[in-house]
């Protein structure tokens, strides 16, 4: 796992007019910056990402969140 990315990867499957899924795939990241806010501050008060803590901090330092 890299080390900015919050989560692991998932593949999102694209849809067609109907919301049928295809068979065509892309990756969805969850990194920090790519994060909203928001979320961010909901992580960073989650016990379960204490190993992400500090990382999330430093973004949230540099968005002047907290």
């Amino acid at each position: 796992m890299a080390r900015n990315k919050i989560k692991e990867s998932t593949k999102e499957y694209k849809r067609d007019a109907r919301g049928k899924m295809l068979k065509q795939w892309t990756w969805k990241h969850y990194t920090v910056h790519s994060t909203s806010t928001k979320e961010l501050l909901e992580y960073y008060t989650n016990p379960n990402f204490k190993r992400k803590k500090e990382m999330i901090r430093l973004e949230l330092v540099k968005r002047n969140a907290i």
